[in-house]
């Protein structure tokens, strides 16, 4: 398609003049590794960081994320979003924080696009508003320490995106752009690629405890009605088809009694992911089913306990057009991936379920993602030709609104995603 403003000479000044200013942004907040609602450190660099080029920033959002607006609040209105936690590697007897997932490259990226459209007055000249929303706790880990913040009244739930959304950061938003690392090698950029979506599921059993030797009878056991779930799982996995991606791998956590009592308390556990809303939610009522019928089967109690994980991401076609075409201005066909199925999981699939949302992918590591020996070993495609590929999708959609994509159902989605999804109405 033709393009109605030339702004390739605008991008590419931008870029010759901030190129090291946002790699020196990236190492600085790689040095600061910090956990989901803990990010006080990266907040306080990109506070900074933001401020010093003139972006006013509104702090504090679900404890330790931010948000800065730049344009007119009229218009289209483009949120550039990025993770600012790390993960925890443990390491001998040490648990210790590492940006092994790229986060620091998101922030950093996303950060100095701010910073480009400010100084050239992009956003003022085409019109409309973008936003840069730092989210903080996108891994799902730590969970014991965020449950005590939700218990003090200082987070309402696990995920940053979960509470920024619940607190209406997201309600004048139009849509969302945001992009991940990869652990490809060979290849720039990944598009349209799927993640999966999870609950967590803790069934308890409960039963009756009694002498394994004299008067087993006397008992209920436990342990039985856990192990019968187990079976029941394994075959109620059949009645999904391949596509749905179904992952579901129960574990026995806590078993009470000994060799010489029936266990009258047993615990199973399990992850439950799958590729799409509806499967997710079926899967779960299944494990739900599974387990209540096999402890009545048995004459035990069973107590489930639910965890919200994310919903599957299911990027917008009409969006990741436009990326792909900034991609290709970068390179050739044979450098870009196209959507990639993953297992993995994030919350920006909570967001692509509310608002037309792209998480693209890049290459530039060395080492495995989420391990120890993760490090940047290309710096020009994780933040120069990322920061390019972003800052041509914003100005290309401002520049053509019949590129610009909308959910004018947002407002209903939100009310089912907050009773549905996050159970809002359920006392948590």
């Amino acid at each position: 398609m033709m393009e109605r403003f030339d702004y390739s000479e605008d991008i590419k000044a931008c870029i010759g003049r901030n190129r090291e200013e946002i790699v020196r942004l990236g190492r600085e907040l790689f040095r600061f590794p910090e956990p989901g609602f803990r990010e006080v450190k990266s907040n306080e660099i990109l506070t900074s960081f933001l401020f010093r080029n003139g972006i006013p920033v509104q702090n504090g959002l679900a404890l330790t994320g931010l948000r800065a607006d730049l344009g007119s609040g009229d218009g289209y209105h483009i949120a550039l979003v990025a993770d600012m936690d790390a993960l925890l590697i443990k390491t001998g007897d040490r648990e210790l924080a590492i940006h092994s997932c790229g986060h620091s490259v998101q922030t950093a990226v996303l950060a100095g696009v701010m910073k480009m459209l400010k100084e050239s007055g992009l956003v003022d000249r085409l019109g409309g508003t973008v936003s840069f929303i730092a989210a903080p706790a996108e891994e799902f880990i730590d969970l014991e320490y965020r449950k005590e913040l939700v218990r003090e009244g200082k987070i309402r739930y696990l995920s940053g995106k979960q509470n920024l959304i619940a607190d209406g950061v997201f309600d004048d938003i139009d849509c969302v752009i945001s992009m991940h690392i990869n652990g490809d090698s060979g290849t720039l950029f990944d598009v349209g690629s799927a993640l999966a979506g999870f609950m967590v599921k803790r069934a308890v059993f409960t039963g009756q405890a009694a002498h394994s030797g004299a008067a087993p009878h006397l008992g209920r056991n436990a342990l039985h009605g856990a192990s019968l779930c187990m079976d029941a799982i394994a075959y109620m996995k059949d009645q999904f088809p391949k596509e749905a991606g179904l992952s579901l791998h129960p574990v026995l956590t806590s078993v009470s009694g000994g060799v010489n009592i029936i266990p009258d308390r047993a615990v199973l556990e399990s992850y439950i992911r799958a590729n799409t809303l509806d499967q997710l939610l079926e899967a779960g009522e299944k494990f739900d089913r599974c387990a209540i019928h096999c402890a009545k089967a048995l004459g035990l109690e069973c107590a489930i306990g639910n965890e919200t994980g994310y919903m599957p991401l299911k990027q917008s076609d009409a969006l990741n057009t436009v990326v792909l075409r900034q991609m290709k201005k970068l390179c050739g066909d044979d450098a870009i991936v196209r959507n990639v199925v993953s297992g993995a999981s994030g919350d920006v699939g909570d967001l692509g379920y509310l608002l037309p949302t792209v998480q693209f992918g890049f290459s530039g590591v060395k080492g495995r993602i989420h391990s120890g020996d993760f490090a940047i070993a290309d710096e020009e495609n994780a933040y120069i030709r990322t920061a390019q590929v972003v800052l041509g999708t914003v100005c290309e959609l401002l520049a053509n609104p019949d590129l610009q994509v909308r959910n004018g159902d947002f407002a209903e989605r939100k009310a089912y995603y907050l009773k549905r999804w996050l159970r809002q109405d359920s006392g948590r």
